[in-house]
């Protein structure tokens, strides 16, 4: 197997391929080429982020820069489109001087020898979720009960036979403790052993720190040090399993107190606390807002308790009630037929991955015919392209590289750890990580990894155990248990490259790590988990950065409605510390500044739609020992001089050109929007005297 731990051998192999690649395409610049590599840069956003996206590539292509690009690095939304170019340059052979997939910008038209069908065919299918032909809402729930149903009947049967052990062997039953009138369950008494052990311990513990040897520099303190830190984890470990056996040994009491109301309310309990679930699962998308920290905390700490505890309450009705050989029949029949579905069964099938992923295919990897029909149909041919073969001597485009994050929230180092991941390339030559190392995409999964696949893990938003930026509220533990209780995941499961093995993922293994939020380190060596790339960088600019491309243009689609530049600055955070690079805005004429709403020359258009001076931002790229770099930053900004529909598109919504990501059902004018909006600003970011840098990016 082709296994790297060092990134100086992948890049090495990358750059040996696009030299290949250009001496066979355009053997005249090769040399010149190889001096200065260009890449695009397509950030995360959902739809929003694909057709702004779109819009880039479209005056990008105009202007000839498109074909001189090299890299095109994509994240979530962004990889929508980069991967519909990618597969149609590769499957039908276009090129991007005389056939530009997507045409030129105006050539919709149903009808004539100008359409576009390619073009028309993606820009109705902005709802690529809701593509008809029986595949919409109803169908789109209809997976998500599933998934969700599936998941607790493989997890409740294991948790009905804990439960009923329990009560079996009589731990439920009260019994009097240390012969006084005081009758608890053996559950209650183990709990108030751990607490009265608890407070002994912290007692012994207190009066211990008054020893001379205790704070004594003049002794070895490494044995009292690493005591310490034994205890203060014990300590944790016994107060966590007190609690528990507190909330076990409450079912009983719980169950009598409710008496025959015990099923309906541990059932409404269990729907509550699904229905909060959810709720987080549709909203996680939107960035974190202040204001709403503290009832989004209450929603899951709320959610979290009433679906655990409904879950137990139902556990313990279905154990007590367990009386005849008939009952010890059907019950020994349920839980070992959740046990052989749970692990027969092929957990990134099962999940929302797999809709997702299909659904995106079929919008921006359609085949031809269904291109040329203009209708919804399976994409055959995509389903089975994979992605070792997107890149070849004889294929025009750049060398695309799709990132996603690898959740690492277990990981021994704390870097990993406390970004909850690392940047994870899905790309033609290598797959792999700093973190978990690079192995040849053809030895990845045996080569079964396809575009299609790739896009989807690259756009796996909402995934417990993470966030935007490896922060937000799925990162909580709680919340996290709820939604892989529940297989609420849009995250893929794929080998580990350090060991190139392949297992069916199934409810246990890895289900179960995934469930104890456990298992998520670089050395694991089943599985590892794969999320959208936003999780760790949401521009696609990080791995750039790492090969040193010299000019770089980044499209950033993401929702940004107060201008904070969140994503941009968390990946100039990332670059710097990381690579030790510095990204530099230093022009006036060209800065961030000139981005922000309300910054543009008094007139009528900006006291009504508060303008942006420009939608582009240039800055100076410093590597370390090396000549600079130049980055072209494109943001989603209202200018002077757009379309009036763009106009007349934000009089009629408010939120635009930021809606919400989790708005991933586009209708035409709004898709058209966002596309305008891409090509305007990128088009008078490549007509300002500025865009003639260093670098020379229009020449």
């Amino acid at each position: 197997m082709d296994y790297a731990k060092n990134f100086e051998y992948v890049h090495e192999k990358e750059c040996k391929a696009i030299e290949e690649k250009l001496r066979s395409l355009d053997p005249d610049n090769a040399d010149k080429r190889l001096l200065s590599l260009t890449g695009l840069a397509l950030s995360g956003g959902g739809i929003r982020s694909a057709s702004f996206g779109l819009g880039v590539l479209h005056a990008l292509s105009k202007k000839g820069v498109l074909e001189k690009t090299d890299y095109l690095s994509t994240v979530s939304g962004g990889g929508y489109i980069g991967s519909s170019l990618t597969w149609f340059l590769y499957k039908y052979k276009y090129d991007l001087v005389s056939s530009f997939p997507f045409g030129e910008r105006n050539t919709g038209a149903r009808t004539g020898k100008d359409r576009n069908a390619v073009l028309d065919y993606i820009r109705q299918r902005g709802n690529y979720l809701d593509p008809g032909k029986g595949l919409g809402v109803a169908s789109l729930f209809a997976v998500i009960l599933r998934s969700m149903l599936l998941s607790l009947f493989v997890y409740f049967p294991l948790l009905f036979a804990a439960v009923f052990g329990l009560h079996y062997y009589g731990w439920f039953e009260p019994e009097s403790w240390l012969k006084a009138d005081i009758e608890m369950n053996r559950l209650y008494r183990l709990a108030a052993c751990g607490l009265s052990f608890f407070f002994v311990i912290s007692i012994l513990y207190s009066l211990a720190t008054s020893l001379p040897k205790f704070f004594s520099d003049k002794i070895d303190i490494t044995k009292p040090y690493r005591a310490r830190i034994g205890f203060q984890q014990g300590m944790g470990w016994l107060l966590a399993l007190t609690v528990a056996l507190l909330i076990a040994g409450s079912l009983p009491f719980a169950g009598s107190l409710l008496k025959e109301k015990l099923p309906v309310l541990a059932s409404g309990s269990t729907i509550l606390g699904a229905v909060g679930s959810f709720y987080r699962f549709i909203t996680e998308q939107n960035k974190k807002d202040s204001r709403k920290e503290l009832a989004s905390g209450l929603i899951v700490w709320a959610a979290s308790i009433l679906m655990i505890y409904g879950l137990l309450l139902l556990a313990y009705f279905g154990a007590i009630n367990v009386e005849s050989s008939r009952h010890y029949f059907i019950s020994a029949c349920f839980v070992i037929s959740a046990a052989v579905t749970g692990l027969f069964v092929n957990l990134n099938y099962v999940s929302l991955h797999r809709m997702y992923r299909d659904r995106l295919m079929e919008t921006f990897m359609p085949d031809n015919e269904t291109v040329k029909s203009g209708e919804w149909k399976p994409a055959f041919e995509a389903n089975k392209t994979r992605l070792q073969d997107m890149y070849n001597g004889s294929q025009a485009g750049p060398y695309h590289i799709i990132n996603t994050n690898v959740i690492l929230t277990d990981s021994k180092d704390s870097k990993f750890r406390g970004r909850g991941g690392d940047n994870f390339i899905l790309s033609p030559k290598y797959c792999g990580s700093c973190a978990t190392g690079w192995c040849n995409t053809s030895d990845f999964m045996k080569g079964r990894m396809t575009l299609a696949t790739a896009m989807a893990i690259s756009g796996a938003a909402v995934n417990p155990h993470t966030g935007v930026a490896g922060k937000g509220p799925t990162r909580n533990r709680l919340l996290s248990f709820l939604m892989t209780l529940l297989n609420l995941r849009l995250g893929y499961w794929a080998p580990n490259p350090r060991y190139h093995k392949l297992y069916k993922p199934n409810y246990f293994i890895p289900g179960l790590w995934g469930l104890l939020g456990a298992g998520f380190h670089e050395k694991n060596w089943f599985f590892i988990e794969l999320s959208d790339g936003g999780h760790f960088d949401n521009t696609g600019l990080y791995e750039l950065i790492r090969r040193k491309v010299k000019v770089i243009i980044l499209s950033d689609g993401g929702a940004d409605e107060k201008c904070t530049f969140g994503d941009l600055a968390n990946a100039l955070e990332r670059v710097r510390v990381d690579f030790g690079v510095n990204i530099r805005f230093e022009d006036k004429n060209t800065d961030l500044r000139q981005m922000i709403p309300g910054s543009a020359d008094k007139s009528i258009l900006q006291e009504k739609y508060n303008l942006s001076k420009n939608g582009f931002a240039i800055g100076a790229i410093e590597y370390p020992g090396e000549e600079n770099g130049v980055l072209y930053y494109i943001k989603a900004a209202l200018i002077e001089g757009l379309p009036a529909d763009v106009y007349g598109y934000k009089n009629a919504n408010a939120a635009f050109p930021h809606q919400s990501t989790t708005d991933q059902f586009f209708d035409e004018a709004q898709f058209e929007a966002y596309r305008e909006l891409g090509y305007g600003l990128t088009l008078s970011m490549m007509e300002h005297d500025s865009a003639f840098g260093p670098r020379k990016l229009l020449c």
